[in-house]
């Protein structure tokens, strides 16, 4: 009687592990879709997420032409309008660079470009809240953007104060998006300086010295030159359009 004692513990010891190893597996599985292990977002998150909506659309179309979100003097390239960095109207004359400071000009067209997208999420958010018995203040955001290496980061200086039971002040919000801008302008200034100076970039250079990227380099039958710039690690592009010594037409052979 004994040994079937013993014999019935460890069969309801089997069963009892097979079922916790079941229950494990099953927690694992599942997991990603308990909503209850997923903690909510915060007013700032919200707005956090809004806000990086709208910087990721302002930022890629920058990218694509050469730094505007506007271009006033493009080159019309598959249905894109890539701004001339460097420029000349005249046969044989090296071009002037038109944006010397291309860093702090993309700064400026992301920082203007974001603004009313910023005043919204903030305003949409206020109103949320408000309808939940909040009291929402803010000033008009005041908004920096910079360029560092890997990254774009936004400041919005909003004093944003939300109060309810208890008061939650938050004097500044801070974004940061990876994204390869800050290199792909520090080389595309490197490029329109060597146009300025000897009317062609060597590109293999380029990529020699930075084994992650890739330089294309289209011409175009006006003498044009479309530059595109791509970092491999990230897929970021940055296009911008030249127009340096060039030749006429009738003189090339073409």
């Amino acid at each position: 009687m004994e040994k079937k004692s013993k014999k019935g513990q460890v069969t309801i010891f089997i069963i009892l592990a097979l079922a916790i190893i079941f229950v494990l597996v099953l927690i694992l599985i599942m997991k990603p879709n308990f909503g209850i292990i997923t903690s909510p977002k915060t007013p700032v998150d919200s707005i956090k997420q809004c806000v990086l909506d709208g910087l990721d659309n302002s930022t890629k179309l920058i990218m694509s032409q050469g730094g505007s979100v506007n271009p006033d003097n493009y080159f019309l390239y598959n249905g894109t309008k890539i701004e001339y960095l460097c420029y000349s109207s005249e046969d044989y004359q090296r071009c002037i660079m038109q944006k010397p400071l291309i860093k702090e000009s993309v700064e400026k067209e992301i920082k203007k470009d974001i603004t009313p997208k910023v005043i919204d999420c903030i305003n949409a958010q206020k109103n949320s809240l408000e309808r939940n018995g909040y009291i929402v203040t803010y000033k008009n955001p005041n908004i920096t953007v910079e360029l560092v290496p890997g990254n774009i980061l936004v400041d919005i200086d909003s004093n944003l104060v939300i109060t309810k039971d208890k008061t939650e002040s938050y004097k500044s919000i801070k974004i940061e998006k990876t994204y390869k801008l800050y290199e792909l302008t520090m080389i595309t200034s490197s490029i329109m300086n060597w146009e300025a100076r000897y009317g062609e970039a060597e590109i293999m250079n380029y990529m020699m010295y930075y084994p992650t990227l890739r330089v294309e380099k289209e011409k175009q039958s006006d003498g044009t030159t479309i530059y595109i710039l791509t970092d491999k690690t990230s897929g970021d592009q940055f296009a911008f359009a030249v127009k340096s010594v060039v030749v006429p037409v009738g003189l090339t052979g073409k």
